[in-house]
Parts: structure tokens; C-alpha cells; sequence
């Protein structure tokens, strides 16, 4: 890689640092690990299993690729020549956990609880692109499935607003699906944070013309945040800083 395309993605990181500590929000992201959907991504609680995942520039690699139903900790190592992170998804691409920002050379460790079931693991070199993936099944009795939606909010991404997009009317305990569509020229994501400022779901980054979804439950009331937090090349700012964010209420039921 190119030092002139190492210095963009560390400014790409600081930037999406910066941002995620200035919208209205302060949520830390510099060495994260994200815990989406209710699923617990890092804590104090043991794991019952741990399984070696390796991210280079071509692959991500997982050790096995059958694991028992519960807390699986993946040890997250980067070969990469360049900053990396790792998700966790479903079957149906949602995103069950990640980790961002691993830095070449280093090892973070993300813990899901998962339900039996298909998923697989992807990493993204560069925290660009659509990465690279390896599935794996989880069978037996244990982890947390994924909680069934209440009803589908649909929503499309432009270059720089989700127009027409209403959340006026979730109220605390709901289950929402969003299914997104990207109408922009640019990648764009939807990012959910709680009224405690963690990120609690979000679609992932998609390129133009691409549709995808995350499930989210609400389940405090309270103030909420939606955003996208890519880096838009022409100034350098994160979508949200260019208007790609809001602010949302939502009352108890």
C-alpha cells in the first residue's frame, strides 16, 4: 500500500473519531468494540469458547469452522498492511458485533452470544470496501437469537440526508427492521446510538445501488441518534457533518 493512501485511512479514523465525539453525542470509537442488537460484544463475563480469527489484504481467516452455541470470543488479528476491523453477521448480513480501528501488528478480541445458527465473520482492511468473509455454523442449545421485528421501517440514502425518513413514531419496547436502499454516488451507512450514547445497530456501509438492513430494538425511551459517519473524499468530513444526521424521541409505551 501506498503511503499516500496510508495517511487518507488515518485520516479517515481520526475524522471518524472526531465525529462520533462531536455530534451531539460523545461516543468513543479509537479502539471500540461495538456491541449491536443487544448482543454483548466486550465485558468481564468469561467466554465459553475462544477462536482464533487472522485478517490479511485478501483474507479473513477463522480457525474453525463449526463453534458451539454460547460466548464465543474471536481473537481478532490484523496481518493486514493496513488498519482493519472485524464483523460478526448473520446469515442475512446483519451485524451482530464488530471491532474497529485494529491496527497492523495487533490482536483485540471481540465476545458475541450467539444462537445456533449461519454466520460468518468479515474483515475489512482499510475499513473500506466490502472485505473479505468466511462462514461458520453454531449449533446446540444456549447464546441470544436474534429478536424478531415488530414492523419494517424502509429508507433511502442520498448524498447528503435520509429524505423522507420518519421515526417520529417508535415508542420505547419496539423491535424496528430498517431495510435501506443507497440512491447516492457515494457509500453510505445508518448508524443507531442509544440515550446512553452507545451505537445499539446499524446498517452496514453499502455502495450505490446496493439495499441492506439491521434489525434494532428500542428498549429504553428516551433521546436517540441516527447517522453516517463515512468520510466523504472531496472535503474530508464525515457524512454527518454534511447534514447525514438527526435526532429522535422516543416516548415510553
Amino acid at each position: 500500500m501506498s503511503a499516500a493512501r496510508k495517511s487518507i485511512a488515518r485520516k479517515s479514523i481520526a475524522r471518524k473519531s472526531i465525529a462520533r465525539m462531536t455530534t451531539a453525542r460523545t461516543i468513543a470509537v479509537i479502539g471500540v468494540v461495538v456491541a449491536l442488537g443487544g448482543v454483548t460484544a466486550c465485558s468481564t463475563e468469561e467466554a465459553d469458547v475462544s477462536v482464533p480469527v487472522t485478517g490479511t489484504d485478501d483474507a479473513c481467516e477463522l480457525s474453525e469452522s463449526a463453534l458451539p452455541a454460547g460466548r464465543i470470543s474471536f481473537e481478532f488479528t490484523n496481518e493486514a498492511d493496513d488498519v482493519s476491523e472485524l464483523y460478526v453477521l448473520r446469515d442475512n448480513d446483519d451485524i451482530v458485533s464488530e471491532v474497529e480501528n485494529v491496527t497492523t501488528g495487533t490482536t483485540r478480541t471481540l465476545t458475541a452470544d450467539l444462537a445456533e445458527g449461519e454466520y460468518r465473520v468479515r474483515c475489512r482492511p482499510g475499513q473500506t470496501g466490502e472485505g473479505f468473509r468466511t462462514e461458520f455454523q453454531v449449533t446446540g442449545a444456549g447464546g441470544e437469537a436474534a429478536r424478531t421485528e415488530d414492523r419494517t421501517i424502509s429508507l433511502e440514502a442520498v448524498d447528503f440526508t435520509y429524505p423522507e425518513l420518519d421515526v417520529s413514531d417508535i415508542t420505547a419496547g419496539e423491535t424496528i427492521r430498517f431495510e435501506m436502499t443507497n440512491r447516492g454516488e457515494q457509500a453510505h451507512e445508518f448508524e443507531v446510538l442509544d440515550p446512553t450514547d452507545e451505537p445499539i445497530g446499524e446498517v452496514a456501509s453499502m455502495d450505490p445501488g446496493a439495499s441492506g438492513g439491521a434489525t434494532i430494538s428500542f428498549d429504553e425511551a428516551g433521546d436517540y441518534v441516527y447517522q453516517c459517519i463515512l468520510i466523504d473524499p472531496a472535503t474530508q468530513k464525515t457524512h454527518a457533518e454534511l447534514g447525514m444526521k438527526g435526532t429522535f424521541e422516543v416516548p415510553p409505551a
